[in-house]
């Protein structure tokens, strides 16, 4: 199975706690771990590696001038690790989601976007995300710290095809609710949900596919104060949408 390095204390630790994925080793910067441990005033720091190197999982103290060929900058803050791919959610896992909330990222392009989209969605309480299958494969190193660890900690589901799993949500009782800034659209502040609620997402540019839209039970907008020619980033409108919908499903 192929390795990949993820770097900074948010990104390994996350992978730790999460257990989506197999950890070989951690990898630490020898110089800089001494001089934390060596000092009274980095408790913090002291602290982070000892969550670290308490988890059973095996470890090396590295000579700086080889810690540095292995890592992409200076943000790593001294700790990095070799990790195995991600597990994703099956179906049966995905159809088994008992908090009632789920949400669809369908059609975003940009890797920061999603890596935001996700980080958003985790903190509304979303219990799954659905994404298409081979979604940014190979970008793990820079999704897990652009969403500051949600990326290892969401449930995520890869589908090979979103309309026909959301179609598959709605025969086991899931109410669909797609957005789109449509002149068609509900009001999302005007709106009822229901519980449980899939909430879908679609890019920028493309939107939500039609046959998504043909199958949900109500199509919403955010209503912007000021007549506005563009949308918003898709990471802010999933961002907005997210929470104000936890707090109508009560959430």
């Amino acid at each position: 199975m192929k390795r990949i390095l993820i770097e900074g204390f948010i990104s390994v630790k996350s992978a730790v706690v999460s257990g989506n994925r197999e950890i070989y080793r951690l990898l630490i910067e020898k110089s800089r771990y001494e001089s934390v441990m060596s000092s009274k005033l980095r408790v913090g720091e002291q602290r982070r590696y000892a969550s670290l190197l308490n988890s059973g999982i095996e470890y090396e103290l590295m000579e700086s001038s080889d810690f540095e060929k292995l890592v992409s900058g200076e943000n790593s803050g001294g700790i990095a690790a070799e990790v195995g791919q991600r597990r994703f959610m099956t179906e049966e896992e995905l159809l088994s989601v008992s908090g009632g909330y789920i949400a669809v990222l369908d059609g975003i392009e940009d890797p920061f976007n999603y890596a935001y989209s996700i980080r958003s969605l985790y903190a509304a309480g979303v219990d799954a995300v659905i994404v298409p299958n081979r979604c940014f494969e190979g970008e793990d190193a820079l999704l897990i710290r652009s969403s500051a660890g949600a990326y290892e900690q969401a449930g995520i589901f890869r589908s090979d095809d979103i309309a026909n799993t959301c179609a598959l949500l709605k025969e086991h009782g899931w109410y669909i609710a797609s957005t789109a800034k449509a002149d068609s659209a509900k009001d999302l502040n005007r709106c009822k949900l229901k519980k449980p609620l899939c909430l879908v997402f679609g890019g920028e540019k493309r939107g939500i596919k039609q046959e998504i839209i043909n199958i949900s039970d109500t199509v919403i907008k955010l209503k912007y104060p000021r007549d506005c020619r563009y949308s918003l980033p898709a990471c802010c409108a999933v961002s907005v949408i997210s929470f104000e919908c936890a707090k109508k499903i009560g959430i």
